[in-house]
């Protein structure tokens, strides 16, 4: 995982056709079909493949907000429809261990070239590549400077500096919420459990092993400060996403957010946004004074699926146009790109700043996305007042063991 603090710590593009010219190399005729997450990265990859087509070509780009869950659908079929699709560590590593995906080795050794592939690109489980990373991306503090400034709040370090950040900013006016979260039940809920404990020293697993030890103090205490947060936040939390929250910080409504970095450039669109040039970037905060900062650091890239039955080589040739050096090149300030002419901008520093405080990478083991999935589905009911702390981490207890027996982990 030394991929991601390398990138972090060192540092929408139109290209006409190559039919038309010589911005776009793809040869061969065809349809690629391919399956995102989407968010400002990934729209700006789509439009670059997109460019290529004509003259037999056609790329279908389909962009979901759902991809935690239609992406394992698409791929558990006999043959699934998409040539390529998204995977982070966490997705990767499950659809990997699951035979889902295939390698990439020959197709990187002839395109290294042309497409100028860096090695910090290249995903490998053994010596197999399974996945070309475009982008590291975590979530990191967005916070309004202005109304920082008007209370003479320094930036917060820690989530005890959120939450007296929080109590003072709940008599501004002008917005509606000092905080907000992505804390939307399910996958969003469950990896905002996952950052804070994670920093707070917590395991999710045995050393070496598939039990879970997730159910314990930390846990509770840890569920236990997400439902202080929750209490500056809009009542109807466990129904925002990423884009939600972004949204929410678009229109003036909140002044604090731990949100993916790859949101921050959107903060001074000023096609979306009523608050341009108002919102900085900081290290995730702490869980506590002298903690680590609590988030985890991801990678978003692209896979073939094992199951495709489309032309792999057309295939490559498009997923490497959509994230080329020239896309790089002409979209810095998008995200935190992997490619080596990306030139970090200040959106970057949130990633910067909690990469170099120690932030842990997502675990890549194939059990964690059960347990991910489990905590998701569970630690809600705590949140809303309908269990207790220990009940809600009981069930995703048992909700992982009846998942990973499922799965052949655990007998």
């Amino acid at each position: 995982m030394s991929i991601l603090k390398k990138a972090v710590m060192g540092s929408t593009l139109m290209l006409v056709p190559a039919f038309a010219s010589a911005a776009c190399m793809v040869k061969g005729t065809g349809e690629v079909n391919v399956i995102s997450n989407s968010f400002p990265s990934a729209e700006v990859a789509a439009n670059a493949a997109k460019a290529c087509e004509g003259n037999g070509l056609t790329i279908k780009w389909k962009l979901t907000r759902e991809s935690e869950t239609e992406i394992p659908q698409a791929l558990s079929a006999s043959v699934t429809p998409y040539e390529l699709t998204m995977v982070t560590n966490e997705s990767a590593t499950q659809l990997q261990a699951a035979g889902k995906l295939q390698a990439m080795n020959d197709l990187v050794e002839k395109y290294r070239e042309q497409y100028q592939i860096d090695d910090s690109m290249l995903i490998r489980f053994g010596n197999d590549i399974m996945a070309i990373a475009f982008q590291v991306n975590a979530q990191n503090l967005f916070f309004r400077k202005d109304l920082l400034e008007k209370y003479g709040l320094e930036t917060p370090e820690t989530y005890e500096d959120v939450l007296a950040a929080a109590k003072v900013l709940k008599q501004e006016e002008s917005i509606e919420f000092p905080l907000a979260g992505t804390y939307k039940s399910g996958w969003n809920l469950a990896q905002e459990f996952v950052n804070l404990y994670l920093a707070a020293g917590g395991e999710f697993f045995k050393p070496g092993s598939v039990e879970p030890t997730f159910n314990n103090e930390t846990g509770v205490k840890t569920l236990q400060l997400l439902k202080e947060l929750s209490g500056y936040m809009s009542p109807n939390f466990l129904a925002l996403d990423t884009t939600a929250v972004m949204q929410q910080f678009q229109q003036g409504k909140i002044a604090m957010a731990n949100l993916w970095a790859s949101r921050a450039a959107k903060m001074d669109d000023a096609k979306e946004s009523k608050v341009v040039g108002m919102i900085d970037f900081a290290a995730a905060p702490a869980t506590y004074q002298g903690g680590k900062p609590a988030t985890t650091l991801w990678w978003d890239g692209f896979a073939m699926p094992k199951s495709m039955d489309g032309d792999r080589d057309l295939a490559f040739q498009v997923m490497m146009e959509s994230i080329s050096r020239d896309v790089v090149e002409n979209n810095q300030g998008v995200t935190t790109w992997l490619r080596s002419n990306y030139k970090p901008t200040r959106y970057a520093a949130g990633v910067a700043a909690s990469a170099r405080g120690g932030a842990a990478a997502y675990p890549m083991i194939p059990q964690m996305t059960l347990a991910h999935s489990a905590l998701g589905n569970n630690i809600g009911d705590f949140l809303i007042g309908k269990e207790s702390a220990a009940e809600a981490l009981a069930d995703a207890e048992t909700a992982y063991r009846t998942a990973a027996k499922e799965a052949g982990y655990l007998k």
